[in-house]
């Protein structure tokens, strides 16, 4: 059972190859940040085809772009989420209707998208079946200041959902459609997985 809840922090969060926060670094004697190791294998071919076609999707995209993108949104994810990849990659488009904000905004979306279906594989390779609907606390719309008449159903949904479990080979049923935390525009939610075995809600 060690061993499960071991391997499966690990998956989830990466593992550690510095000292924990706090603890002193042997090169510099000082507090160290952890560096995270990820295992670009986890971005499996259905993840890249979803991946393309969230970009297919983008509206300031058009053809000529959508190969460019992919590959600064692909080696953004094997580098464990490093946004500003993709977000470089975006704004050197130079695209007139393209905002610093928005651009943003699409690196988030395409990263937290293809992160929610890689935890969603690792908790099924480990076993893990069922899992906890954890609300961030933080509005899952695009902008909060001005939301849209469907993010505020979006948000209202995902609040509600929070603390409730699903299937994680199907998602939540939230507004009519199974979604995983982290897959629709805006989400911030995240899941925490129920280990079989242990007491959970």
């Amino acid at each position: 059972m060690k061993r499960l809840i071991a391997n499966l922090l690990s998956a989830v969060w990466g593992s550690p190859t510095e000292p924990p926060p706090g603890v002193a670094s042997t090169v510099t004697g000082k507090p160290s940040m952890p560096t995270v190791k990820f295992d670009p294998s986890r971005v499996t071919a259905p993840i890249k085809a979803d991946l393309k076609e969230n970009i297919r999707k983008i509206a300031e995209f058009d053809d000529t772009h959508c190969d460019r993108i992919y590959a600064a949104a692909l080696r953004s994810i094997t580098e464990g989420g490093n946004q500003a990849v993709l977000f470089n990659a975006i704004i050197s488009l130079d695209l007139r209707e393209m905002s610093k904000r928005r651009a943003g905004e699409i690196s988030r979306g395409l990263s937290f998208k293809a992160k929610a279906l890689m935890n969603r594989d690792q908790q099924l390779s480990f076993g893990i079946r069922e899992a906890i609907w954890v609300y961030s606390g933080a509005p899952c719309q695009l902008d909060p200041r001005k939301p849209s008449a469907k993010e505020i159903r979006q948000n209202k949904a995902h609040k509600e959902a929070d603390g409730k479990r699903y299937e994680v080979n199907k998602g939540m049923l939230l507004n009519g459609c199974l979604t995983l935390p982290g897959r629709e525009d805006g989400c911030k939610c995240i899941s925490r997985p129920i280990i079989p075995g242990m007491n959970s809600p």
